[in-house]
């Protein structure tokens, strides 16, 4: 099997995964924003951002470690080791933290202006637990490259967590606090799960415990920590700026557009960043520098190809989809899924763009950076918000992104570059661009039915141009179709 062809079904198994979990994303947007009410919308917004934060932080970088060590240790025959280091380690982080935040929150509280926030964080602090132990746990999946069984574990979270959440807010605990209290019975039930599964490999001893191994893996994943957190906090800063400055009503809003944005965003991002790094580290420890700067350009080309219509569709659908999703009270959040998508299109490409810096294990380098970008998204939002409300912040997050971008791209071809197909894909910039003005012609006065009417004639416009001008996807196309009606006959 091909290197690229290896990427494929592994990026299609995280795919369909995403996809699921896409759906349910899909399904709980109408659900949520319907039985919170604004306000309460924004709240919920600002508890997981605070539980975001929390886990990126605590985690330590060792899910990255175990993605990155996890062949090299298998190969020393030292598996046993590095599983019972990291997973002790990754547990004695979690349950710190956790309880330490819980203290934090129960003396702090008299100073939070909405009293609803302490027992919501109180929870998340339990939630840090949870959700730390299962990242770790799925990440030996995904370097054992299991990709079907790291699939399932990662719908069921989405979906169980996400029933359970809207079970309790509508007819146990009624509000965001049940919405809470469900996800975590519901996080703590995959997690037995999960350790059900890794019982026989999680072998805690004396002698399978290595500083040194705990040593390289913080050496290694820590830098990516703070990578980590300043991604969450480009992403999320504004909400707790957007909360002081306008209130939580505007936070809702700006939510809504902003978690629109990121549903369609991630559908692509995921797959291909979290099958990507077994495969290219796979080829250069085998084929060599040559053979994989080939696989990232033919790799970048393949994400351009989707990743440019996805943005511009999604753009000119997202009025009608804001509508039908959420109801006509959020369509002042369009606005910001404009921005935020164009914004998270740019930060999609740097996890290809940025891989030289993992190869040659300069992640600190994306720490400096990142921290840099931080601290100026802090200014334009503390300047644009005020002044231009919510759309100032998503402007923020755009401007932010493309600075990262840049910065992102030249320290790591500095390191390890390769070719880009600037020929093709333009042709699918051009194509993206006809599309979305074909789609914005489309107007059928009917919500739903306008929406599917409009998706169905942007891809075929697309698909239809693409295949015109680039001859080598052509002709890809014509032979994968050749040898699937010889296998038929």
């Amino acid at each position: 099997m091909s290197d690229i062809r290896a990427l494929v079904k592994q990026s299609s198994h995280y795919f369909i995964g995403q996809a699921a979990i896409l759906a349910a994303g899909f399904l709980s947007f109408p659900i949520l924003t319907r039985i919170l009410s604004v306000n309460d919308y924004g709240l919920m917004g600002l508890v997981t951002t605070t539980l975001f934060i929390a886990v990126a932080i605590v985690k330590f970088g060792m899910p990255n470690s175990i993605v990155r060590f996890y062949a090299e240790y298998r190969a020393k025959e030292t598996l046993p080791s590095f599983i019972a280091t990291t997973f002790l380690a990754v547990s004695a982080f979690a349950i710190l933290a956790g309880g330490t935040l819980i203290l934090a929150i129960q003396a702090l509280s008299v100073f939070f202006r909405d009293q609803n926030l302490a027992p919501l964080l109180s929870i998340a602090s339990m939630l840090i637990v949870t959700g730390c132990l299962s990242d770790t746990l799925m990440s030996f999946l995904r370097a054992e490259q299991k990709t079907k069984l790291y699939n399932l574990f990662a719908i069921l979270r989405r979906y169980v967590t996400l029933a359970f959440g809207i079970v309790f807010a509508l007819y146990l605990v009624k509000g965001v606090k049940g919405f809470f209290l469900g996800q975590l019975l519901s996080g703590a039930a995959i997690l037995i799960l999960l350790l059900l599964v890794f019982r026989k490999r999680i072998q805690i001893r004396k002698e399978n415990l290595s500083r040194d191994i705990l040593k390289s893996s913080l050496m290694f994943g820590f830098p990516l920590v703070w990578a980590e957190f300043g991604h969450l906090i480009l992403n999320y800063v504004d909400r707790y700026l957007i909360q002081f400055y306008l209130g939580a009503g505007p936070l809702g809003l700006y939510t809504a557009g902003y978690n629109l944005a990121t549903h369609i965003t991630e559908v692509l991002i995921y797959p291909i960043n979290y099958a990507m790094t077994p495969v290219y580290m796979s080829i250069l420890v085998n084929k060599g520098e040559g053979e994989t700067k080939e696989f990232f350009t033919k790799m970048f080309r393949y994400f351009m190809l989707l990743l440019l219509p996805v943005t511009l569709g999604s753009i000119a659908v997202g009025r009608d989809m804001i509508s039908v999703l959420a109801s006509e009270k959020y369509l002042e959040s369009y606005t910001v899924l404009c921005y935020v998508l164009i914004g998270q299109a740019v930060y999609a490409c740097t996890i290809i763009l940025n891989s030289g810096l993992f190869i040659r294990k300069k992640t600190y380098v994306l720490n400096n950076i990142m921290i840099t970008t931080c601290a100026i998204n802090v200014l334009i939002n503390v300047l644009m918000v005020p002044r231009f409300g919510i759309a100032g912040a998503a402007i923020a997050t755009l401007v932010s992104y493309v600075m990262y971008a840049c910065a992102v791209v030249y320290y790591s071809f500095r390191e390890f570059s390769f070719r880009i197909d600037y020929l093709r894909i333009s042709i699918y910039g051009g194509a993206s661009f006809l599309m979305f003005f074909v789609v914005k012609a489309v107007n059928l006065r009917a919500g739903l039915l306008n929406v599917i009417v409009q998706v169905l004639a942007g891809a075929v416009v697309y698909t239809t141009i693409v295949l015109l001008f680039d001859a080598g996807l052509r002709g890809k196309v014509f032979d994968s179709l050749v040898r699937a009606g010889n296998r038929h006959v």
